[in-house]
C-alpha cells in the first residue's frame, strides 16, 4: 500500500489512477488492481500528454469500477472524461508526494523490480524523451524555410564580393566595361568571351543588351585604354564569372523555394508580408511558433534591436520598423507614414502567424482589413503634419541632451585623470597596472 493514499490513518475508499514515465498503474484501497506498462516508454507518454493515446484497456476496465476514480494528471483527466468515465483530479499534495517518491511507486507498480532498476529505466526514458524532442524540432518545415532564407542571404553576400572582385579585376583589361554594366550577369557573360578584341557583337547581343548599348559598347572596345592580360590571369577571372552565373541559378533556385515552403507552410504571413519578408522575420523571430506569441510591437522593430537600445540609452528617436522597411508598402510610402503602416503590417501579421501556426487556412478577410487600413492612413495622413514635426524636433533635442551629457561626464574623467595622453594620465595608468596606490592628491577619510 502506497503512503500517499492514506488519510489520518484511514485508506481512502477509492480507486487511484497514477501516471508514471514507465506506464500507469491502478491502485484500490490497499494494493494494485492494474497494471499498463508503455512499450515505448517516451512516444506513449507523450501521445497521452497531448491526447493522441488509444487507451482503450484503460477505458474499459475503468468503465466497470464504481464513482470515486482519482488521476494525478491532468492530461490524463481530460481524455478519461471524454471518454465517459467518472474522475476527478488528486489534491496537490498527493501529486507531490507521487513526485517525490517516485522510485517507490515504480517498484509498488510492477514497473521495477527494485529502487536501483527504475532510476535506471528513469534515466534511460529521459535519454528517449530528449532524442524524440530533438527529432520532432529538427523535422519542424518552418526551420527549414529558416535555413533556405539565410542560405539566400548569403548568397548574395557572395555574389556582391566575386562581383566587385570580378570588376576590378577584369576592369585593368577593360575599364570602360564596368562604368556601362550595371547587370553582374551580362558582365560574367562577356567576360566569359575571353579578351576584348575577341568579343563579338552577338556576344554583347546574347548577354541582353540593346542595339543602341552594343554599338556604344563595340566603339569602347576599339578604344579601349586597358592592358593587355594573360592568358593564365583570364583563365582565373572566366573561373569566377562562371561561378557567378552558378550562384545566380542557386540563388534563384533557393528563391522559388522559399516561395513554395511559405504558400504551404504560412500562407497568411507570406500573403501579409510577402514571402521574402515573411521568411526574414521568421528566421529572425527563430520559429513560427515563437513568432504567434510575440506582441505587434516586438515584430514591427525585428531586426532593428540595435537602434532601439540606442535610443532607450541616448533619448533618440526610436525605430519605426526593422525587417518590415523591405516591405514594398512601407517602403514605397511618405517618410511620415511608414511607421502607422508598420504597425498596422506588423499587427495583421501576428494574427496570421497565429492562423498559420493552428492550421486554419489561409484567412482573406486579414489581407481586405490590412488594405483598407493602408487606404484610411494614406487618406489622413497625406500632408507632413506639425505635430510629427514637434515630436521628431523633442527625439533629436534629446539625442543631444545624451550625446552632451555623455560628453560632459567623458571630459570630466578625462581632467580628473590627466587627459588621455598626458604624462600624468600615463603614468596613472602604469601604477594602476602594477597595483600602485593612485596619487591625485590626498586620500578622502
Amino acid at each position: 500500500m502506497l503512503p500517499f493514499l492514506v488519510r489520518r490513518g484511514k485508506t481512502v475508499n477509492m480507486h487511484f489512477v497514477i501516471l508514471t514515465e514507465l506506464g500507469i498503474a491502478v491502485f484500490d484501497e490497499n494494493t494494485r488492481v492494474k497494471s499498463i506498462p508503455f512499450s515505448d516508454a517516451a512516444r506513449e507518454y507523450v501521445e497521452i500528454k497531448k491526447g493522441e493515446s488509444d487507451l482503450t484497456q484503460l477505458v474499459d476496465f475503468l468503465s466497470k469500477l464504481s464513482p470515486g476514480i482519482s488521476v494525478n494528471d491532468s492530461s490524463l483527466l481530460k481524455f478519461l472524461k471524454n471518454n465517459s468515465i467518472d474522475v476527478e483530479l488528486m489534491d496537490e499534495s498527493k501529486i507531490e508526494n507521487i513526485q517525490s517518491s517516485k522510485l517507490h511507486v515504480l517498484v509498488d507498480s510492477g514497473f521495477a523490480k527494485d529502487e536501483a532498476e527504475g532510476r535506471t529505466k528513469l534515466r534511460d526514458f529521459a535519454v528517449q524523451l530528449s532524442s524524440s524532442r530533438v527529432t520532432e524540432t529538427s523535422e519542424s518545415p518552418d526551420l527549414h524555410i529558416i535555413q533556405g532564407i539565410n542560405m539566400l542571404d548569403e548568397t548574395d553576400k557572395i555574389i556582391n564580393a566575386l562581383s566587385s572582385r570580378l570588376r576590378e579585376w577584369y576592369g585593368l583589361h577593360f575599364p570602360e566595361l564596368d562604368n556601362l554594366i550595371d547587370s553582374i550577369i551580362g558582365y560574367s557573360k562577356i567576360v566569359l568571351a575571353g579578351k576584348r578584341d575577341d568579343i563579338t557583337e552577338s556576344v554583347y547581343t546574347d548577354a541582353g543588351f540593346p542595339e543602341t548599348k552594343v554599338e556604344m559598347l563595340s566603339l569602347l572596345q576599339k578604344k579601349s585604354k586597358g592592358g593587355q592580360i594573360s592568358d593564365e590571369n583570364l583563365a582565373i577571372v572566366q573561373i569566377i564569372a562562371k561561378q557567378i552565373l552558378e550562384l545566380f541559378e542557386l540563388r534563384n533556385t533557393l528563391e522559388k523555394h522559399v516561395e513554395t515552403q511559405m504558400e504551404a507552410i504560412a500562407p497568411n504571413l507570406a500573403g501579409i508580408l510577402g514571402t521574402a519578408v515573411g521568411a526574414r522575420i521568421l528566421a529572425r523571430a527563430g520559429s513560427l511558433k515563437r513568432l504567434s506569441s510575440m506582441p505587434a510591437s516586438t515584430i514591427q522593430i525585428l531586426g532593428a534591436e540595435k537602434a532601439l537600445f540606442r535610443s532607450l540609452k541616448t533619448g533618440a528617436q526610436p525605430p519605426k520598423h526593422g525587417l518590415l522597411f523591405q516591405h514594398t508598402l512601407v517602403h514605397a510610402a511618405p517618410r511620415w507614414q511608414r511607421g502607422k503602416i508598420a504597425r498596422a503590417i506588423a499587427a495583421k501579421a501576428a494574427i496570421a502567424s497565429r492562423v498559420d501556426v493552428f492550421g486554419a487556412g489561409k484567412n482573406q478577410m486579414l489581407f481586405e482589413k490590412l488594405n483598407v487600413r493602408i487606404k484610411e492612413i494614406s487618406e489622413k495622413y497625406k500632408e507632413h503634419s506639425e505635430k510629427d514635426t514637434h515630436r521628431a524636433k523633442s527625439y533629436d533635442a534629446g539625442y543631444q541632451r545624451g550625446q552632451r551629457r555623455f560628453s560632459e561626464d567623458r571630459s570630466q574623467v578625462q581632467r580628473r585623470f590627466g587627459g588621455e595622453h598626458g604624462k600624468q594620465g600615463e603614468r596613472t595608468r602604469d601604477d594602476w597596472k602594477k597595483g600602485k596606490r593612485r596619487k591625485f592628491g590626498k586620500r578622502r577619510r
